[in-house]
């Protein structure tokens, strides 16, 4: 297994493969409050991991959970799905073959051809970071690997990945290559021609890994924060935002007026069409550890807003999932790593979260 920043480290010591209780959370959203409260779940859920990652699938209507990482350094490529109106996590079983278990991979779902995307990350019994691409078919409930022709993408680690809806388009930016090396390079894959193209942008961000990205539907740009740089465990941690216009090709700096989240990599963050707003919960923060503060983006009003939680918050973690399931107009998070000891030696997680609008 090759070594990847910090979380290698932490899975490699951990013993057992006993789920945590799952319990399900759900609250309001507000700008200056939060108030949550438990309610268990009414099946089984998935097992305790980090490095996962979720999107809402518009044909089922319901959350979908796909790989990660759990204990003993097993990687998993098991898919459920959530439904916050039943508080139910369902094991979806595809037919055929299947990718292999990974970590630290892209994910994204075309809403058109109603398909998961996933990209890269690392393998089980992998050395170094991978660059395979598949799609998951709702309607055939299969995998199949997607092969393209051309320039694609090197392998990577914790890339950012999106899907624009506009252009029927995945856009995929950074990562860790392994070492000291970190992309900042930014590749668009036309689904229909089924072909990837690497973007010649004069101004673009920073190199980094660990960032979240997430599709903007009302100014129909993609949004990016945060991230880590430099060396072997991310030395230096980011919190700029920036704003990607398909219809344009071009990066743009967004320099919110307000406070800004502090800086952070493995954050989880996706954009709630219901307040118009971007959330934002978590992350690892290097000497400060793992937060557990959740922060709000206005676009219109280009401002961020600290949420002050009035219960009993989600413990802070990295590497855990979030996803705005728009039929429930709830948000779900789910699992990641935990601790008292910042990135290392953590507990891996399998609770859910909700919050809604």
């Amino acid at each position: 297994m090759m070594k990847t920043p910090r979380r290698a480290l932490v899975v490699a010591t951990l013993t057992g493969c006993a789920l945590l209780p799952g319990g399900i959370w759900s609250t309001a959203l507000a700008t200056d409050s939060v108030h949550w409260r438990s309610v268990q779940p009414a099946s089984a859920v998935p097992a305790s991991r980090d490095g996962h990652l979720m999107v809402y699938d518009s044909k089922t209507r319901s959350v979908v959970l796909f790989g990660g990482k759990g204990s003993r350094s097993r990687c998993f490529n098991d898919l459920w799905a959530y439904s916050p109106s039943t508080h139910r996590w369902t094991q979806l079983r595809p037919s055929g073959s299947f990718p292999p278990g990974r970590f630290g991979n892209g994910l994204a779902y075309d809403t058109h051809r109603k398909e998961l995307l996933v990209f890269g990350g690392v393998l089980a019994d992998s050395t170094g970071p991978a660059d395979d691409f598949w799609a998951y078919n709702d309607a055939a409930n299969a995998w199949s690997r997607l092969e393209v022709t051309g320039p694609r993408p090197a392998a990577r680690v914790y890339p950012s990945m999106a899907y624009d809806p506009t252009h029927h388009a995945v856009v995929l930016f950074a990562g860790w290559m392994g070492g000291t090396g970190t992309f900042g390079d930014t590749w668009i894959y036309d689904v229909s021609a089924k072909r990837w193209t690497k973007l010649a942008a004069a101004r673009h961000p920073h190199a980094r890994w660990g960032a979240s990205m997430v599709y903007d539907p009302d100014t129909q740009t993609i949004l990016l924060f945060g991230g880590l740089f430099g060396s072997y465990d991310g030395s230096h941690r980011l919190n700029d935002l920036w704003s990607y216009s398909p219809s344009t090709h071009a990066w743009h700096e967004l320099r919110p007026s307000s406070s800004t989240p502090p800086s952070r990599g493995y954050a989880a963050m996706d954009y709630n069409s219901a307040t118009h707003q971007l959330v934002l919960f978590g992350g690892f923060a290097g000497s400060r550890g793992l937060l557990a503060d959740t922060w709000t983006y206005d676009p219109a009003r280009n401002a961020w807003g600290q949420v002050m939680g009035t219960g009993g918050n989600p413990p802070g973690r990295d590497f855990s999932a979030l996803a705005y399931d728009k039929k429930a107009r709830q948000l779900v998070l789910f699992g990641g790593l935990t601790g008292s000891t910042g990135n290392v030696n953590g507990t891996l997680m399998n609770d859910t979260w909700t919050a809604g609008s």
